[in-house]
């Protein structure tokens, strides 16, 4: 039998108490640990029922920002069936009862009225509360959950708060062990980047130099400077062949709909899809990639009053390009931050080329050219 049931009247003194409450979350754990791996969602589904236990309420949806992704995402539900949200443009952030709970970290309640579109359709929820996963500063995300006719007591907010705080650890830990995944990560496209440098870059160096020049090459030098590009070519073939440490990366949603949503919410932002044009599913995570670090440098490093977001293509290449019109003085003089370069890694594993860059003298922009699956 789960370790989590539904909410019944017998219950009513296991909820309120903390001891039975820490019991409960460590039956979860136990349980998320022999999950299937087709079931990534069970550890949130097993939490939004288990707020519906603790707190004797009906159905609950839990929200989590994805720093990955850069957005929020619904991770698991109790009650609800989460492909109601399929297809819909999701910013729980902007619901003022998610705001409230979070602001003051604390358990709160409310009406519909104050759920942001679509949930205020979708959800069907009347009566409101609102559970923040936050721990240590921070916020992670929130559950909405749907209670009864009684408000809540003190040992239901109390006994929640703490589900939630619990939660919010075990999200900060995970979050801490991504991030040395991706200190590994980063340190083995740094080696690549060094490795390309000086077994790559110094050999054509050396070629151009000589082709520079002005001197007509001799039949041996010419052979010379042929033997080089060979030799670079191989080293280059060779660096490139490196397993990293990187694990693939997943993604929720399709480029399409993360520019949907960032139109919505970025008056700056401007996309222009080429009519007929689609990104191959293979390359969705490394054009995501680029997107979010070209919005988030333009952002950080420049004032920009217009970004334009372009998707175009051709019978042989899929082209993303990304341009700003407030280059800050970092990209005036040509700079670009390691995000970019990691970026220009990522896109070369795929067959892929990124160039970035001052584009006269107030704009920048960055650019992948995609091959075609079918040329690759």
């Amino acid at each position: 039998m789960s370790a989590v049931e539904p909410a019944g009247p017998s219950d009513a003194a296991f909820r309120f108490s903390p001891i039975a409450s820490l019991h409960l979350f460590v039956s979860l754990l136990g349980e998320v640990e022999h999950a299937t791996p087709d079931a990534p969602g069970a550890f949130y589904n097993r939490l939004a029922e288990a707020v519906c236990r603790l707190g004797a309420m009906q159905r609950a949806v839990v929200f989590v920002y994805d720093d990955v992704a850069r957005r929020v995402r619904v991770v698991g539900s109790h009650a609800v069936d989460i492909e109601l949200f399929d297809g819909h443009i999701l910013a729980i952030e902007r619901a003022p009862i998610a705001g409230r709970a979070l602001d003051l970290d604390q358990v709160v309640e409310g009406g519909a009225e104050e759920l942001a579109a679509p949930y205020d359709t979708l959800l069907g929820i009347e009566r409101l509360v609102c559970v923040p996963l936050a721990a240590g500063g921070r916020g992670f995300g929130v559950i909405v959950a749907e209670r009864g006719e009684a408000p809540l007591g003190d040992d239901q907010r109390e006994v929640l708060k703490s589900l939630g705080k619990i939660s919010a650890l075990a999200l900060s830990a995970r979050l801490a062990t991504r991030h040395q995944v991706d200190g590994r990560h980063l340190a083995d496209r740094i080696d690549l980047a060094r490795d390309i440098h000086e077994r790559v870059v110094q050999r054509v160096f050396g070629v151009v130099m000589a082709l520079q020049s002005g001197a007509l090459l001799d039949e041996a030098d010419q052979r010379r400077a042929a033997a080089e590009l060979g030799a670079a070519l191989d080293d280059l073939r060779e660096a490139m062949a490196r397993p990293l440490a990187a694990t693939p990366k997943l993604v929720t949603f399709t480029l399409s709909e993360e520019l949907r949503r960032l139109e919505a919410n970025a008056p700056e932002v401007e996309v222009v899809w080429q009519d007929g044009v689609d990104i191959p599913g293979i390359f969705e995570p490394v054009t995501q990639s680029v997107l979010g670090e070209a919005i988030r440098n333009a952002r950080r490093h420049a004032a920009p009053e217009h970004i334009e977001v372009a998707v175009r293509g051709d019978a042989d290449t899929v082209e993303l390009e990304i341009t700003n019109d407030g280059v800050g003085p970092e990209q005036r003089s040509g700079g670009a931050g390691m995000g970019l370069r990691v970026a220009a890694f990522e896109a070369l594993q795929h067959g892929a080329s990124l160039t970035f860059g001052p584009d006269g003298t107030d704009h920048w922009h960055v650019r992948l050219t995609l091959p075609r699956p079918e040329h690759t």
